[in-house]
């Protein structure tokens, strides 16, 4: 540990000397009355307003407690992370620091403000136009390049880490934070797998008292979801639509288990490549053609694929992406190929905490008869307005789908 980072430490625990237990809990049962309450606002008041003499809580205590009162029902809230462990809390975090920027989009969709976010990944940095009310927040660095003293010195209540990605690097960080700071908690949480979603949302809901925007996010990721699963509910397996996903390394597919198989599955296609072991295995394009996909869908957003997104207006490169893949050598005999039915999707709308949208893209694609009413487009953009509180006009800016 360098010398700042020891004195940082030092410091830090110098100030941890915060009282254990439910603030305001005068009979230690710890359980938040509305008498104690009550009595705890009189006190304060008395002292504050009147010249009275009695043991009052400090501000922060009355308000820890007024918000246990009212979001944990008076008691201690225990949280169970996607990673399996439980933490016990009798305060709520007013100081969030995120290596994690899907749990950071995640947390603005239920409605937590950004003024509670001390710290967050030079990757939310790095993207102005989708998280532009944290720019000259600090730079905690990346899970995989971690800034130590950046992180401790915003002194967080809290870490937000992911459950399954880098998991050896998440608990390097959590180690050395906690050595400089073991009042530290720490989540794990992805924010972007399906099966996990609104589990995951449910539970940072509880945690950061944003319960009921919680539940208006999760109606609207449901309506879309339900609306989907709905229709292709009658489709038999056998007969569903046969799709090769192709990420942005060209030949690089989605094998069982992956989180793009589980997406073509809730869009109701079949994966042509879903007896594969390896979650994303390299293909042989004789597998392609053999398979004979009725859908290609494309991956573009990242590796030599760095363009369109919220980032990038013009669609020029996702159509020369769908050009080279039609061009492929005999893929003409493919009927994806044959019948103009291959599109090109941006991650910014299918590889994180937007999934969805993506999927009910892929669903119109499957099956246009079925969802004639479905229009991805206006669900994006509420989701940016109302649940992103975002001023982006998609009709303006931003490439996400090819053909559109």
């Amino acid at each position: 540990m360098t010398r700042r980072l020891l004195l940082l430490a030092c410091s830090l625990c110098l100030l941890a000397g915060m009282a254990q237990g439910v603030p305001c809990d005068r009979d230690g049962d710890d359980t938040l009355t509305a008498p104690e309450l009550a009595t705890a606002i009189l006190d304060s008041l008395d002292v504050r307003f009147m010249g009275g003499t009695a043991a009052a809580p400090s501000p922060v205590d009355l308000r820890d407690a007024a918000f246990v009162y009212e979001h944990w029902d008076g008691r201690a809230l225990k949280i169970t992370d996607t990673s399996g462990r439980a933490t016990t809390l009798t305060r709520p975090l007013r100081r969030i620091a995120l290596f994690n920027s899907d749990t950071l989009e995640m947390m603005r969709s239920i409605g937590v403000e950004p003024d509670r976010v001390v710290g967050v990944s030079k990757y939310t940095l790095e993207d102005p136009t989708y998280f532009p009310e944290y720019r000259g927040t600090a730079n905690l660095g990346s899970v995989w390049s971690p800034d130590y003293e950046q992180a401790a010195a915003v002194r967080p209540d809290a870490v937000f880490l992911y459950a399954t990605i880098s998991q050896s690097s998440c608990d390097e960080i959590e180690e050395t934070l906690l050595s400089i700071d073991p009042t530290i908690r720490f989540f794990r949480f992805d924010s972007y797998r399906p099966a996990v979603y609104a589990d995951e949302a449910r539970k940072m809901g509880a945690l950061l008292g944003t319960e009921e925007e919680t539940e208006r996010f999760l109606a609207f990721h449901g309506s879309v979801m339900n609306t989907v699963a709905g229709r292709i509910a009658s489709i038999p397996a056998d007969d569903r639509v046969p799709v090769y996903l192709e990420s942005w390394n060209d030949y690089k597919s989605a094998g069982k288990g992956s989180g793009y198989d589980e997406k073509i599955e809730l869009a109701g296609g079949r994966n042509i490549f879903a007896d594969t072991t390896v979650e994303y295995p390299v293909v042989d394009p004789e597998a392609v053609i053999s398979r004979n996909p009725d859908v290609i869908v494309k991956i573009v957003g990242a590796g030599e694929l760095v363009f369109g997104g919220y980032g990038g207006d013009d669609p020029a490169p996702f159509e020369e992406v769908c050009r080279t893949i039609e061009s492929r050598p005999v893929w003409d005999r493919i009927g994806a190929v044959r019948d103009g039915r291959v599109h090109v999707i941006h991650s910014d709308v299918i590889g994180g905490p937007e999934y969805f949208i993506g999927v009910a893209y892929m669903a119109k694609w499957f099956y246009p008869d079925l969802f004639p009413d479905l229009d991805p487009r206006a669900i994006h953009r509420q989701y940016l307005e109302e649940f992103q509180r975002l001023d982006y006009d998609l009709d303006k800016h931003g490439t996400f789908v090819y053909p559109a």
